[in-house]
């Protein structure tokens, strides 16, 4: 099946976000009618996300793929403490994308946090409307719906494990700079 190129394109990306600023910018947010619109529409499809989510975590476990996944993590950066070598994490496949998955929703729940926070404390009412799409475009670009929606191959950007994406990477790919993308040693047995 595969995924449709133009959700994964950079300069789909970049359009998507600027007509999505430009329309929210028209929204009436004065209109309490309006507002409450906003309000449901954007809960709504937080509520949607995180359950389509949950649904890909079912996809992934039908699948079961039990391979074993050995990969050395990305060390983390400390505050002034020498950092030590990460050790090798070894998972399966299918742990690796239901973390993945999860991380996900983790982040989606965070977002729905600050959001909140800038909506009901703040009084910001743009965000509403960008959020309430993108949680969405998130979700069928995310890597583990790349390959267990669109059922593309695991090869290339989508092998295990993913590396960390540099947002302008893929921009600088279609300009014909170099894009280095960082090896973490992972090992399929």
């Amino acid at each position: 099946m595969g995924s449709p190129s133009i959700i994964t394109n950079p300069m789909f990306n970049i359009g998507f976000l600027l007509v999505s600023m430009q329309l929210a910018k028209k929204v009436d947010f004065n209109d309490p009618d309006v507002l409450t619109m906003a309000r449901i529409g954007y809960y709504s499809a937080q509520v949607l996300v995180v359950a389509m989510a949950y649904g890909l975590i079912v996809l992934i476990k039908k699948k079961n793929d039990t391979t074993v996944l050995t990969y050395t993590p990305p060390a983390k950066a400390g505050f002034g403490a020498p950092t030590a070598a990460p050790e090798a994490i070894s998972t399966t496949v299918r742990d690796y994308d239901i973390d993945q998955v999860k991380q996900f929703i983790q982040s989606t729940v965070t977002s729905i946090l600050i959001i909140s926070l800038m909506h009901w404390k703040f009084k910001f009412t743009q965000p509403l409307l960008m959020q309430s799409i993108n949680p969405i475009k998130n979700l069928f670009t995310h890597k583990e719906a790349l390959i267990h929606l669109w059922g593309d191959a695991p090869e290339g950007n989508l092998a295990r494990p993913f590396t960390a994406e540099n947002p302008f990477g893929g921009l600088s790919s279609m300009l014909g700079m170099g894009n280095e993308t960082t090896d973490n040693h992972a090992h399929r047995e």
